[in-house]
Parts: C-alpha cells; sequence; structure tokens
C-alpha cells in the first residue's frame, strides 16, 4: 500500500476509534443542552394573590420646600411595578392605590400574539378558573389584562405589540375558557415600564411579559 493511502486509513481509523472520556464530556457539553425551564404557577399562590382587594395606601408628601428629584419631566409615577410583592402602585390625583396582580406565564411567537405552546394554554386555563371563582364569590370584580414588552424595537412597534398580546390573552380567556368578558379589560403598555431597561437577554425576556391586574 502506498504511503499516501496508509495515512488516510489511519486517519479513519481514528475517527472510527471511540472518544476519550474527557472528548466526549466536552461533546456532551456542546450538543446536549437543557430544556429551558417551565414556570408553572402555583394554584394557591394565583387564588391569594387575586383574591386581594385593591387597597388606598397613604404616601407622605414631601417635606416644605424639599426637592423632588425624578429621572422624567413629571415629578409623580402613576404606575409602579413591585415585583416583590406582586402589587402596582397606581397614582391618580390625590389617591394612591396598590393593585395585586399575577405574571402570566405565557409564552409567544417572537414579534406576534400567536401564543407558542401548550404549556402557555394551561397557563390561561389556570388563572382562567381563578378569575371565574373570585369573580363568583365577590360580585363587581375586574381584572385587567396588560400588556409590555422589552426596550428592543421602536416605541410604536411595542404599544402595538403589547395591546395585541393583551387582547389576545382577552379574547383566549373569554372565547375559550369561559371567563365574562364583563370582569376583564385589557391594555397595552408597550415599553414604558420595563423592570429591566439596560439589561441582557435573558431580562429582556422577563419584560416580555403579560400580567393579570385585579383593579376592582
Amino acid at each position: 500500500m502506498k504511503p499516501h493511502l496508509l495515512f488516510s486509513a489511519a486517519l479513519a481509523l481514528a475517527a472510527l476509534a471511540p472518544l476519550s472520556s474527557h472528548a466526549q464530556a466536552v461533546v456532551e457539553r456542546v450538543v446536549v443542552a437543557a430544556p429551558p425551564a417551565t414556570v408553572v404557577l402555583s394554584d394557591a399562590d394565583v387564588r391569594t394573590q387575586l383574591s386581594l382587594a385593591p387597597r388606598a395606601v397613604v404616601v407622605p408628601a414631601p417635606l416644605p420646600g424639599a426637592t423632588v428629584k425624578t429621572t422624567t419631566t413629571t415629578t409623580t409615577v402613576p404606575r409602579r411595578y413591585n415585583a416583590d410583592r406582586n402589587v402596582v402602585v397606581v397614582t391618580q390625583e390625590d389617591k394612591t392605590v396598590e393593585l395585586p396582580y399575577v405574571t402570566l406565564p405565557v409564552l409567544f411567537v417572537k414579534e406576534t400574539a400567536e401564543l407558542l405552546d401548550q404549556e402557555s394554554r394551561a397557563a390561561l386555563e389556570q388563572v382562567a378558573a381563578v378569575i371565574r371563582e373570585v369573580s363568583k364569590n365577590e360580585p363587581g370584580t375586574i381584572f385587567d389584562i396588560e400588556g409590555h414588552t422589552s426596550t428592543e424595537g421602536t416605541e410604536e412597534f411595542n404599544m402595538q405589540l403589547s395591546a395585541a398580546r393583551a387582547q389576545r390573552v382577552f379574547e383566549e380567556l373569554t372565547q375559550r375558557y369561559g371567563v365574562p368578558a364583563s370582569v376583564l379589560s385589557a391594555h397595552g403598555y408597550g415599553e414604558g415600564y420595563p423592570q429591566f431597561p439596560n439589561g441582557n437577554e435573558r431580562q429582556k425576556q422577563m419584560d416580555r411579559r403579560v400580567l393579570v391586574v385585579r383593579t376592582r
């Protein structure tokens, strides 16, 4: 056999030979990727949060002569999201209220209002059952579906996208899961209230969210 043929045969045998344990580990780390974690809503947590009625809170007035520094041109923040307590603090005229909310673990096809997977539908079904129960036991209850986006993209596109996603959840809850339309509303807030305005991709994904907020 010619030398170059011997060399080619040796390469072929080397390719067929079992990988060393170190090489196997490297290949596995590259090829085998862990599936994304699925966020599962707790029935007890959802029921507890959405059973809380909005409540008025007392906000201390600034001391006479005190300067209020803000990052915007207004001196008050109309909405403030407390992710630790899952409440929206809303200021209207001279009244401030806390609105309890839950974040829906729903996923959408990128840049659309189409639901991505069956897990998203399961989450909607779960929340719908709680909304029906609470609204039946407490007549007059109202829940608002809020759509939010990250700061990625144009302001106009994000506003339209957030509104479309809020509307899609509204339609799913009312048409598919039997929630009375009279107890729901839907609004899109675009990129107006990001939790991570300069965040990485994982944090931006968290900003692309849909909330169910109890407003009454």
